[in-house]
């Protein structure tokens, strides 16, 4: 019956009485029940075996010596570790008056001797079920306001959210509108450069635009749960050089030098589309952040457990400060990048959860003025 209260352990009852008789009694009727019993023989000895102890129920005479059960289970209610211990008095006083003063000292139930095994293990099975029932309740009701704060914490960092990708989302729209009313108006009187300067403007922004709508579209992905990887077995160090390739425009406007250092490693199983994106804003990082004429490095290496590429730059560095933020959406932080190149602000917020979904680990290393090293691990 125990287990099927309180799991495996047993159920730990204490007998607080100073009569022999009522306490041999109450042995022989408990203990067949599978119940782990102790005992004292006064009150106070009740308040210090009960931190050690802590029973689930307890059975408690009322005249005992240096301490009565009245004043015993007072201080047991008063104690925010005891208070929810079932306490049954167990007495020979049967009047009215005497019945009341026990719930007043906060009993749950009252029995008078002479004991009754039957009553016993009764009224000893309700309240134990009854605690049970309390606790589960009181877990889940924990439980719930965890889920409220969770939401209420997702709720707001929802409307952030959206408040800052609508003020981006605005500026880029707001300057292709400008641009193209101004080119509307006075189309007529422009030059041909002046003209394709409009365009290179234009086109830009919206392509700003469009990557943080894609950001955000990636970001509304992986918070719903629906991301789905399209693993195949592939060699990682193709891809990394792919990625170096595509960006040597970006490099060359700003006289940045990449330094690869590619071992040879076996193929693995990964989306390639998603751990493409990590390296391309692993890779876009570096290079927005770095001053010109200074040199990236991308290393690639493996072990019998994973393979990890980092990227390395000699940019400003991370504060510490701002180092628990960085993987978050928006994160506002100090360093700015040198070139005036855009930013969505989401882009190692999904980094992160592209590397998460693969079972891998992101982490950084930096120091102010000694640049950044941003190492992925995944899996092999």
């Amino acid at each position: 019956m125990s287990k099927s209260l309180f799991g495996n352990e047993k159920v730990k009852i204490l007998i607080a009485d100073d009569t022999p008789a009522n306490i041999d009694v109450l042995q022989k009727t408990l203990e067949p029940e599978g119940y782990s019993l102790s005992v004292v023989t006064d009150g106070k000895m009740v308040l210090e075996i009960i931190p050690r102890l802590n029973p689930d129920l307890i059975l408690l005479d009322i005249m005992m010596p240096e301490m009565n059960g009245y004043e015993a289970c007072q201080a047991i209610k008063e104690n925010e570790e005891t208070r929810d211990i079932p306490v049954i008095f167990i007495s020979a006083k049967s009047e009215v008056e005497d019945i009341v003063e026990g719930f007043r000292a906060g009993g749950v139930d009252y029995l008078t001797k002479p004991i009754r095994r039957e009553e016993v293990l009764a009224r000893v099975k309700t309240h134990l079920q009854l605690s049970r029932l309390k606790k589960l309740q009181e877990k889940r009701i924990r439980e719930l306001e965890l889920q409220n704060e969770k939401l209420e914490e997702l709720d707001r960092i929802k409307n952030t959210f959206l408040g800052t990708a609508m003020h981006d989302l605005r500026n880029p729209l707001a300057s292709i509108r400008g641009f193209t009313d101004l080119f509307l108006m006075g189309k007529d009187s422009f030059t041909d450069d002046e003209k394709t300067e409009f365009m290179e403007i234009i086109h830009q922004t919206s392509q700003d635009l469009l990557s943080l709508v894609n950001d955000l579209l990636d970001i509304s992905v992986f918070e719903s749960g629906q991301l789905s990887l399209k693993l195949v077995s592939g060699n990682l160090n193709p891809l990394i050089q792919k990625k170096i390739q595509m960006s040597q425009i970006a490099l060359d406007q700003k006289n940045i030098k990449v330094e690869a250092l590619l071992d040879e490693v076996p193929d693995f199983t990964y989306d390639s589309n998603r751990i493409g994106q990590v390296i391309d804003n692993l890779l876009s990082n570096a290079i927005k952040f770095s001053q010109p004429g200074t040199s990236v490095q991308v290393g690639l290496l493996s072990n019998k457990k994973s393979l990890e590429f980092y990227i390395r730059d000699q940019g400003p560095g991370i504060s510490p400060k701002d180092l628990p933020r960085l993987f978050t959406a928006f994160p506002k932080i100090n360093n700015q990048p040198t070139g005036g190149e855009k930013s969505t602000g989401l882009g190692l917020s999904i980094v992160k959860k592209i590397v998460d979904a693969h079972s891998g680990t992101i982490h950084v290393e930096s120091e102010v003025g000694q640049g950044a090293t941003f190492h992925v691990r995944l899996p092999r």
